[in-house]
């Protein structure tokens, strides 16, 4: 099951206004922080240029605001852009209040904490860096602040001190980093998997409503026709040929032969025939022989083994379409690293239907096998084939749905195994 390529870009949920409104939250904060430690607490610093920064955090909010809808969905390059601004006011606070001395350096995590969780690896290695460049500055350069009331001075802290400060920030820096990001990766590429499985179970839904539809058409036009027909015939034979009817008569009859034609070469296609058993029900063979007419023109033998009870009791069940699209799945990778055969057995177990599919590839390598049915694995170094990873991670969660299961083993010396687990209960099967 092939896959276009995953676009992280395509699903950013970051709207402009909740980077305003957190700059709004932002501004109030320093804004309060400036006059407590200020007013109340008497910490002597720059008290002009402190304000003149929180000032161009406003106009940048304001201009935002006026210029772009709040409800604008930002680009990887425009949330860059945002987040190095706020960088950049907040360590340049940070220099004009103690460096990192002043306990709220630890709100340089935020921008990080923001970029790892929406923006690609480049871009949050990028603000990562810049953060780091900027702990490491203000290690080494800031304006000193002091406060009698609180009996505390920046230049009473040692150079170990500070820098005991500044490693923890780097080490907390890098982990927070590391873990939204790999955390949200995952997010992402389950969101888009779980897409993708909607999207295939619908097309799934559609095409039986779509192969019902036509079966159903068939056979209702059938009788009509057939009373057309009857009726024509009889309507030529008591009707001379110099007749001014005679003609449009004949022009009926052909085509009333042309309908029946029509509706005969419909029932005769796959597409019609297969249609009863979809509008009622189907065994579990005929699923498998359906699904496998795809590739008839493969060269690759594939040979079906059913216990006996199937076609003793003859086992049938409804269409289902999370079991159809599951063994599609799983069956288009067999076809796909199979060498020569693929074998498929069906068992019949106390709680479930049992499907192996089993070809004579390689197997499953060493390196993806834990994280099989996890989404966008991948076995072949072609960044193309997506289908070995989504398709199973699609097929597992359709079973899911039905409380079935999916089991993958590795048969030596080679082959690979994908076992499935049918709950009877779900499918109507006694």
């Amino acid at each position: 099951m092939k896959q276009g390529k995953l676009n992280t870009q395509d699903n950013i949920t970051l709207k402009l206004r909740t980077l305003i409104f957190f700059n709004w939250i932002a501004i109030i904060g320093q804004s309060l922080a400036v006059f407590v430690s200020y007013s109340i607490i008497e910490v002597d610093f720059n008290l002009v240029a402190t304000i003149s920064l929180i000032f161009l955090l406003l106009l940048l909010n304001i201009f935002l605001t006026l210029r772009f809808p709040i409800t604008k969905a930002l680009n990887f390059n425009e949330i860059t852009f945002y987040l190095l601004f706020d960088l950049l006011q907040l360590i340049s606070l940070l220099y004009l209040t103690g460096g990192l001395t002043n306990p709220f350096c630890i709100l340089i995590l935020v921008p990080i904490v923001i970029s790892s969780t929406y923006l690609d690896l480049k871009r949050t290695i990028l603000i990562c860096a810049a953060s780091i460049i900027s702990l490491s500055i203000l290690l080494f350069f800031y304006m000193p602040i002091s406060s009698n009331l609180i009996n505390f001075n920046s230049d009473s802290f040692s150079r170990e001190e500070i820098f005991s400060i500044w490693g923890a920030l780097i080490i907390t820096l890098i982990f927070m980093s590391a873990y939204c990001y790999r955390t949200a990766s995952e997010s992402r590429k389950a969101g888009e998997a779980l897409r993708e499985t909607q999207m295939a179970l619908s097309n799934e839904e559609k095409v039986s409503a779509l192969m019902s539809l036509t079966a159903a058409a068939v056979h209702e036009l059938g009788t009509p026709l057939s009373t057309i027909s009857v009726v024509s015939k009889e309507l030529v034979g008591n009707v001379k040929k110099n007749d001014v009817n005679y003609d449009d008569l004949q022009l009926i009859q052909t085509q009333v032969k042309r309908c029946a034609d029509i509706l005969k070469r419909l029932r005769t296609t796959k597409f019609v025939r297969d249609s009863d058993e979809f509008l009622n029900e189907f065994t579990f063979t005929s699923l498998i022989n359906e699904i496998l007419e795809d590739y008839s023109n493969e060269k690759i033998e594939v040979s079906i083994n059913a216990d006996e009870i199937f076609s003793e009791n003859n086992i049938t069940f409804s269409r289902v379409p999370e079991v159809i699209q599951s063994l599609s799945n799983i069956i288009d990778n067999a076809f796909k690293y199979a060498k020569n055969k693929i074998v498929i057995n069906l068992k019949y177990a106390e709680k479930y239907i049992i499907v192996e599919i089993i070809d004579d590839g390689n197997g499953f390598s060493p390196e993806i096998y834990a994280l099989l049915g996890e989404p966008y694995v991948r076995r072949s170094i072609d960044k193309e084939d997506k289908g070995l990873g989504l398709g199973l991670f699609i097929s597992k969660n359709l079973l899911s749905k039905l409380y079935g299961d999916i089991e993958f083993l590795n048969y030596k010396p080679n082959g690979a195994c994908v076992r499935i687990f049918l709950n009877k209960k779900e499918l109507n099967i006694k």
